[in-house]
């Protein structure tokens, strides 16, 4: 027998577990996909709440409520969050022991015929992580060309929702979650449509708050 990556993982983990017979490591396994399930939703649903956030912020709503300093911290939390959930969703799945998915797998998309959602998943991710990244850079790339680079978070949160509607059965079928996180993409949807708004016609509209 050849030795794979896969192979050399597949075989460590069960030296390491010797006692476990083939039915642990299907529970196993589903035990992995399940922790990696939540922490995609998770995801999702916290890059919705970054992005309507920082629209609204954007648009002046926010501001009117809370702190500047208070604005930012939030932003960046919610930012973060999803991020690291995103992360966990992806490395998760190098842990099965059943299927030929490593770290090349998680990190590079469409490497070794992966499938288009999700290569599309890891861009999002790739694209969000490039995102937060940014504001280490911030002063040297300059305000005009960082806040740029900002716009490429709602790239991240498309191909997110392209990858989650893609990936998941239950999505497809318009259940609970399905509902929610067309909800979500549509409240975000709704709110972005608000932010390319004229200023003039927003605040004549009554859906942003008017300069004093």
């Amino acid at each position: 027998m050849p030795l794979t990556p896969h192979t050399v993982k597949a075989l460590a983990f069960q030296l390491s577990m010797p006692a476990m017979h083939s039915e642990d490591y299907a529970q196993y396994d589903q035990g992995i996909r399940h922790i990696a399930t939540l922490a995609g939703y998770l995801s999702y649903g916290l890059m919705a709440l970054t992005i309507g956030f920082g629209i609204l912020t954007a648009m002046g709503w926010a501001k009117r409520m809370v702190s500047r300093n208070a604005i930012s911290s939030t932003h960046i939390v919610l930012a973060v969050t999803a991020l690291a959930f995103g992360t966990l969703h992806g490395i998760s799945y190098i842990f099965q022991t059943g299927e030929n998915f490593g770290l090349i797998n998680a990190i590079v998309p469409f490497v070794a015929g992966g499938e288009v959602s999700v290569g599309l998943g890891i861009v999002g991710l790739d694209l969000g992580l490039a995102v937060a990244l940014s504001i280490v850079v911030q002063r040297k790339l300059g305000y005009r060309r960082w806040h740029i680079v900002h716009y490429f978070a709602y790239g991240a949160f498309a191909l997110s929702l392209i990858h989650t509607f893609m990936a998941s059965p239950e999505v497809q079928s318009f259940g609970i979650l399905g509902v929610g996180v067309i909800g979500l993409a549509a409240a975000c949807l709704l709110v972005f449509i608000l932010r390319v708004l004229p200023a003039t016609t927003a605040v004549g509209l009554r859906i942003a708050p008017a300069e004093k």
